[in-house]
């Protein structure tokens, strides 16, 4: 069987399909386009699709439109919502969203109706790579017996790999090849065949390891990093209470070669940081597993969004402004800096809240059109105009080299900065009149 898939392989000649076009699935799609294969892209989202079909690509990606359009007028790229696709593919990839419920539980619905869907089809001779986050043992007890349940004994034969994205939204096209991977194949054959298909697009190693070290291996990755954040977040709280400057004191002590500490934020976002730390406590046919230092990692995290709200509400009641008399202008609500991503942003609770309270917030994003309900202006200028606050959220390039004075002399009268990226210099905003506020910083009245 690996013999004939492998040729394919090498020939260029297999076709694939990639089941979910997100963030990660159409580059993912894309990219085997650029190895020169022919490239299924399929999707339940009808707008989505419609959308694909249209040659427009429905994320700002460096360089995606450019390769979407090209691989659509070669005939290398169609995007359907038809999985018959799945019956003439050789390799399927399935890049579909797992989320967590509102019971803060792994919600696994996406991966499993894929699952279903493509076991409705001989497998016999495919190979079938699995993309998306995934709790530990979710390949052995919930993926393989999915796909294997419509099967006899003579339609069972196909090959199988967990193989973990570790793509940020914004670089994908540069992480996809530069960015070691994980295989963590079903057997030998799987194992062989999977790493000669990823060859074709990546320069860097590829590890081998089971499919629960696979699994476990991403979660772990973004767990490390929340967990990081948390404590950044907590030093940065405590450094209010001694009235200390956290960066001040964050860069002393990176000065060690062995300390390396974040900065302080608003929130953790994205489509992995906020769940992955979840995925890892639930894993499936097992019970859930404690972690103290986890699990407060996430609250931690969480809870940012409301300390980002106290700021504002204490600092307008020190320049006795009522917050239902305000207006707040919002620079950027992505969940991170230069991409387009929304996903768990911090922006979305902040402005929740605000707007219940009365005020006005305006929002201001270069990379996307979502406010929250907020009000959208996408001139910098107007968007600051008649402002009582600037709340900086992401540190986007294009705020970069803002004229603070110049924002000052449209704002009224005494403005407040709360920068909770650091974007801005506090000694340059104060001596401009603002009260600077940040994460880890306020000035003495």
């Amino acid at each position: 069987m690996s013999k004939k898939i492998l040729e394919k392989i090498e020939n260029n000649t297999a076709q694939i399909c990639v089941m979910g076009l997100g963030q990660v699935g159409l580059p993912v799609a894309l990219s085997f386009c650029k190895a020169k294969f022919v490239v299924m892209g399929l999707d339940v989202n009808e707008s989505h699709i419609n959308l694909l079909k249209k040659q427009k690509s429905p994320f700002k990606e460096p360089v995606l439109q450019e390769l979407l359009t090209k691989y659509i007028n070669e005939n290398k790229f169609f995007p359907t919502q038809d999985s018959n696709v799945i019956s003439n593919s050789d390799i399927i990839i399935v890049s579909v969203p797992t989320p967590i419920s509102e019971e803060i539980k792994p919600d696994l619905s996406f991966i499993k109706n894929a699952c279903d869907t493509i076991s409705k089809f001989e497998l016999n001779d495919k190979l079938i790579i699995i993309e998306s986050s995934i709790p530990p043992k979710t390949f052995e007890y919930l993926i393989l017996p999915t796909l294997s349940k419509n099967k006899n004994e003579g339609n069972n034969n196909f090959l199988a790999s967990y193989i973990p994205e570790r793509l940020s939204p914004g670089q994908a096209f540069e992480e996809i090849h530069t960015t070691s991977r994980v295989v963590g194949a079903l057997d030998e054959e799987s194992r062989i065949v999977s790493k000669a298909l990823y060859s074709k697009i990546l320069k860097s190693k590829i590890f081998e390891a089971n499919p629960i070290v696979a699994e476990t291996c991403k979660l772990v990755e973004n767990t490390f990093r929340d967990v990081n954040v948390a404590f950044a977040n907590e030093i940065a709280m405590i450094c209010e209470i001694y009235g200390i400057d956290v960066l001040e004191l964050r860069n002393i002590c990176n000065s060690h070669p062995r300390v390396n500490i974040l900065s302080p934020g608003p929130g953790v976002g994205g489509p992995c940081l906020p769940k992955d730390p979840y995925l890892l406590l639930n894993p499936q046919n097992s019970l859930e597993i404690k972690s103290e230092m986890i699990t407060n990692a996430r609250k931690i995290n969480d809870s940012m969004p409301f300390h980002v709200l106290k700021m504002i509400k204490n600092s307008l009641k020190d320049n006795s402004k009522e917050i239902k008399n305000v207006i707040i202008t919002i620079l950027g609500v992505t969940y991170k800096s230069n991409v387009s991503d929304t996903r768990y942003s911090p922006a979305e609770k902040i402005i929740v809240d605000l707007l219940e309270n009365g005020c006005k917030v305006v929002v201001n994003d270069p990379k996307t059109e979502e406010t929250f309900n907020g009000e959208i202006e996408k001139n910098i200028w107007k968007s600051v105009t008649k402002s009582d606050m600037i709340l900086v959220l992401t540190e986007h390039d294009e705020f970069k080299n803002l004229d603070l004075n110049k924002v000052k002399n449209l704002m009224n009268k005494n403005p407040i900065l709360i920068d909770t990226r650091r974007m801005f210099k506090k000694e340059i905003a104060e001596k401009l009149g603002f009260e600077y506020i940040s994460i880890g910083y306020k000035a003495e009245n």
